[in-house]
C-alpha cells in the first residue's frame, strides 16, 4: 500500500511538471520561503528539535480562474553533530571536520484556491507528495570548507499529504511592460500528514569502543506543521 501511494504521488508530480513546462502566458507564480518544520504527535515524541530550511514553488493559474496548480519542494535540517578527527593515524597533525546531518526532503504537487487580484490575497491549498528522510555523514576540509568524502547512513521514504493556508501581501507591481509583474510578501503554514517511516535523529549514531557503529533507529508516522515566510513573483 505504501509503495502504491508513493508511485501514485510520483506520477502526479510528473504530470504536473509535464503540464506546466510548455505553458505560456502571464499566470505564472514563482516563490521562495524560509520554513520551520515542527514534528507532530508520534514524530514529536521521537524528535524533540525543530527543523529549519528553505522551500520553493512554481505554480500556474488556470486562465482567469482562482485555481492554481503547481509543485513545491523543500529541504529541512533537524539536527547536526560535528566533531574533529585526525585525517588518519599516519597523518595525525591534519585535522578534518566530521559532520552528521539529519534532513528531510519534501516534494509535493498542490492545488490552490486564491484570487488573482488585490493587494492582499489569501489562499487555501491541498498537497500530495512525499517526504524523504535521510542522515548523511561527511568529512569536510576546514580551510576550504569542501567535502572530502560523504556517505548516507540511513534513509527512508514516506508518503505525504496535507492542507495549507496563507496570504500574499503585495509589495510592488509593474504594469509598464506587456502583462503585469507582481512581487509579494507571503505568510503561510502547511499541515502535512505522513505515512510511517524509519529514521535517525541527532545522537542516533553511536560509535562502539571496537571501532564499529550502532544505529538507534526510530519509527513513527511523519506528520509535520510547517510555518513559512517568503516572497512571491507573479508574472
Amino acid at each position: 500500500m505504501k509503495r502504491q501511494f508513493l508511485v501514485g504521488s510520483a506520477l502526479f508530480l510528473a504530470l504536473l511538471f509535464a503540464f506546466l513546462s510548455p505553458a505560456a502566458g502571464q499566470n505564472f507564480d514563482l516563490g521562495a520561503d524560509f520554513i520551520i518544520g515542527l514534528p507532530q504527535n508520534q514524530f514529536r515524541d521521537n524528535i524533540n528539535e525543530e527543523g529549519y530550511g528553505a522551500s520553493g514553488h512554481f505554480g500556474y493559474f488556470l486562465g482567469d480562474s482562482p485555481i492554481m496548480i503547481g509543485v513545491d519542494a523543500g529541504f529541512l535540517n533537524y539536527g547536526t553533530m560535528k566533531r574533529w578527527e585526525p585525517f588518519s593515524d599516519e597523518i595525525p597533525e591534519v585535522t578534518v571536520r566530521v559532520q552528521t546531518t539529519n534532513n528531510i526532503l519534501l516534494a509535493h504537487g498542490f492545488l490552490r484556491l486564491q484570487p488573482q487580484q488585490g493587494p492582499v490575497r489569501p489562499y487555501v491549498e491541498g498537497l500530495l507528495g512525499f517526504k524523504y528522510l535521510f542522515t548523511r555523514t561527511s568529512v569536510v576540509d576546514e580551510f576550504y570548507d569542501e567535502t572530502i568524502a560523504s556517505s548516507t547512513n540511513f534513509d527512508d521514504l514516506a508518503g505525504s499529504w496535507g492542507v495549507g493556508t496563507g496570504l500574499d501581501i503585495r509589495l510592488w507591481e509593474n504594469r509598464r511592460h506587456r502583462g503585469v509583474v507582481d512581487v509579494s510578501l507571503t505568510l503561510g503554514a502547511k499541515y502535512l500528514w505522513g505515512s510511517e517511516a524509519e529514521y535517525l535523529k541527532k545522537g542516533s549514531i553511536r560509535r562502539d569502543p571496537d571501532g564499529g557503529v550502532t544505529y538507534l533507529v526510530l519509527q513513527s508516522r511523519t506528520t509535520m506543521l510547517i510555518p513559512s515566510i517568503g516572497a512571491r513573483v507573479r508574472f
